[in-house]
């Protein structure tokens, strides 16, 4: 382990125990040891980082929020702690599951700690391959006196779960531990358990702690303090006297991948405390906006941030210097570059920032300009003419930029192999920004709508949409589990999408057999009934332009019926022709009068702006083959309801769905009327009657959007394997 002197010394003075409060290991007043429940390390002042299943040894009491957790600091120094966040919450405190489900964490606030040691958390989004020191805290040679501990080996993965720990022994009780990237002098993962294998272990990334957001805006809360606190105490030290950890990283030297100059570590010290005292980003969206858009400007080699999700700025400037870890020094920027790049990417924070207009905090306010200086002073030493003319036009803010938009898509794929179960994929539909100079920052000027914000159809004369697939089924579900297999992706690529005023839209690529599945009550996090109006946890119908399109026509390609059909729907006006030719007189119960090849003919003659209409289910039945013929005649934008269950009023469903698309006139205001109608209809005791008709209602909106594929979506079904087994360590 090549660290340099004082690296051991300044980590043990960070890793703490952990066990019951009070004088006592066991909460008595006497001097006997009190029972050790496994390790933990400091983060911030006053902050302690664990696992859940070390702190969760104090039953209910420790999920109460009271200060039931003992913390020892060093070879004296005691405290008592309170949770202030873990994740997950146990079903049952009384009970605790094992192993603890992923990802295993917990915050303690430990009042009292405020000058205490800390360690420094990593800055990274890509955490692996790393060569790594294990810590902690072991039981000794007598009960109940734990002894310290300290390993090496390597650390992979942990990129969509767990680290894999290998080549050191990870002990019992250091559960809870930091594992520091020793090349980096960063703390990557948590030590969540061994494995079955001699050597071998499991932690949980650093990076998993941005899952607080996904929890509520508490949790969000809870982080951004904790990062605050983290990034001004590393300041703080290292303008004081003694050591601290900017010195160390700066002793790792440039073998260790810390640069002599460029984005040094003092220079990440002073920036990241800085932008501790900004206003959080919206979330990853703004983040990967802003580091990407620094990225092109200097940056050439072939790589996305898209496949990451900071939610800090201080990880933004991580995802712009030494990229690929130093794996691949052929394709690494050169340190000048990285510079450059974060300067760009503080440039753009700050305008960002200041063109919200959001009144802000005193401190807030200092930090912004506090912020501008830095940027000023450290454009001067920067030796590209080209990046030391663009800042000063970032920071003299006067005009909004034209930003990129992103969606999101969901693809689902047939039941192909007849197993009743589907492959699916989770991908962001990015339309390219306009450039700033070209349109004066004008988004008319930009050939951009200007009404009906988040979706919008892509005409031939519109750009191309890029696709970035953001994660996809390596198993296939069943249909009644798609909706919890794709929320994680879900929730992940809509935090990467909702950029400042652009809330995204969903659109679900399905199968026809899978045009009735209820898509637009599902939800990107599970719904907390103590907190009904969450917009992170509201039905996706709700709050978002939600649409369907049809799998199949991926498959089939592009028509003349189908470009043509788009074509006079987006250009207006609109008109309803029934789906089925005799429903709106007889009801959907009655057996078709129709056969499938004239309602074909009939529905291909439709007026040019004509969209068929049905008051039942389109994805199986009589509605599903005239779902059929209509798709074939190149229809881009049809309504139904997804089920026949307790309605009988079909011939008020199709005039107040021919009257919808009479007011509407064109394609594109369908989608924020329909989520109108949808929100007319949320509260089950009490709807709006005069939306009661559109109660299940299906927007299909499936213009012939350019976006490349990604390849074949789908695998042959894995066979199902039992997880691989971990034991939690104490």
């Amino acid at each position: 382990m090549n660290a340099p002197t004082g690296f051991e010394g300044a980590v043990r003075a960070s890793v703490v125990r952990i066990g019951a409060p009070g004088e006592g290991y066991d909460g008595s007043s006497d001097s006997s040891p009190r029972k050790f429940w496994g390790s933990g390390f400091l983060v911030a002042p006053g902050w302690v980082l664990t696992c859940a299943h070390v702190v969760g040894k104090g039953a209910a009491a420790v999920w109460r929020g009271e200060r039931a957790i003992g913390i020892t600091i060093g070879d004296e120094e005691v405290h008592s702690g309170e949770l202030a966040f873990g994740l997950p919450l146990p079903e049952d405190p009384r009970t605790p599951p094992s192993p603890w489900p992923f990802p295993d964490l917990a915050l303690v606030r430990v009042p009292g700690a405020e000058d205490a040691d800390c360690l420094w958390l990593s800055d990274r989004s890509a955490l692996t391959p790393a060569e790594i020191g294990l810590y902690g805290w072991m039981p000794g040679p007598v009960k109940d006196e734990p002894m310290y501990f300290s390993g090496g080996g390597t650390a992979t993965g942990g990129s969509a779960g767990p680290v894999m720990l290998s080549g050191g022994q990870l002990t019992e009780g250091c559960s809870g531990g930091p594992v520091v990237d020793v090349r980096r002098g960063a703390v990557i993962g948590v030590s969540k358990g061994k494995g079955r294998q001699q050597g071998s272990g499991l932690a949980t990334p650093v990076t998993a702690l941005r899952q607080l957001c996904d929890t509520g805006p508490r949790g969000a809360r809870v982080l951004h303090e904790v990062l605050t606190a983290h990034d001004r105490h590393h300041l703080r030290r290292y303008y004081g006297l003694g050591d601290s950890w900017p010195r160390l990283h700066a002793r790792l030297g440039p073998a260790s991948g810390e640069p002599a100059h460029g984005f040094t570590a003092d220079r990440r010290a002073q920036l990241y405390a800085l932008f501790a005292d900004l206003e959080p980003p919206t979330g990853a969206g703004q983040v990967l906006q802003l580091a990407n858009e620094a990225r092109n400007h200097v940056l050439q080699s072939p790589y996305t941030l898209r496949e990451h999700d900071p939610r800090s700025w201080r990880e933004g400037a991580g995802l712009l210097y030494d990229p690929r870890d130093g794996r691949a020094p052929d394709d690494e920027p050169s340190r000048d570059l990285a510079l450059e790049a974060v300067v760009l990417y503080a440039a753009k924070v700050y305008a960002a920032l200041t063109l919200t207009g959001t009144p802000r905090a005193p401190k807030a306010a200092r930090a912004l300009a506090d912020l501008h200086s830095w940027v000023e002073a450290t454009t001067l030493t920067l030796r590209n003419d080209v990046v030391r003319a663009l800042v000063p036009k970032l920071l003299n803010v006067h005009r909004p930029a034209v930003a990129a938009r992103a969606d999101v898509l969901v693809e689902i794929d047939p039941d192909i192999y007849g197993t009743g179960r589907h492959a699916w994929r989770v991908a962001l539909l990015e339309t390219e920004a306009a450039d700033e100079d070209e349109t004066g920052g004008n988004p008319e000027a930009s050939g951009e709508p200007s009404s009906a914000p988040g979706y919008d159809v892509a005409s031939e004369s519109e750009p191309p949409r890029s696709m970035t697939t953001v994660a996809q089924s390596r198993e296939d579900v069943p249909r009644t589990a798609l909706e919890e297999a794709v929320r994680g992706a879900l929730s992940l690529a809509l935090s990467q999408c909702d950029v400042d005023q652009h809330l995204a839209a969903v659109e679900f690529m399905l199968p026809r057999a899978l045009f009735d599945e209820p898509v637009d009550q599902w939800r990107a996090r599970p719904y907390d009934p103590a907190d009904p109006f969450n917009p992170h946890t509201l039905p996706l119908g709700q709050r978002r332009l939600v649409v369907l399109r049809d799998r199949l026509r991926k498959d089939h390609g592009v028509t003349p019926e189908w470009r043509a059909r788009a074509e006079a729907v987006a250009a207006g006006p609109l008109e309803a022709v029934p789906l089925r030719r005799d429903v709106p007189g007889t009801g959907h119960d009655e057996p078709p009068t129709e056969g499938g090849q004239a309602a074909y003919g009939r529905l291909l003659t439709a007026a040019p702006g004509a969209v068929p209409v049905y008051c039942a289910r389109a994805g199986s039945g009589p509605g599903a083959r005239a779902m059929a013929a209509a798709l074939a005649a190149g229809h881009a934008v049809a309504l139904w309801r997804h089920t026949d269950a307790g309605h009988t009023d079909c011939a008020e469903f199709h005039a107040h769905a021919a009257e919808l698309l009479r007011e509407a006139r064109t394609a594109r205001q369908l989608p924020v009327r329909i989520r109108t109608l949808r929100n007319g209809n949320a509260d089950d005791d009490a709807p709006d009657p005069t939306s009661a008709w559109a109660r299940h209602v299906v927007l299909l909106y499936d213009p012939p959007h350019r976006a490349p594929g990604d390849g074949p979506l789908r695998e042959p079904p894995l066979m199902h394997r039992p997880p691989t087994a971990v034991r939690s360590t104490p």
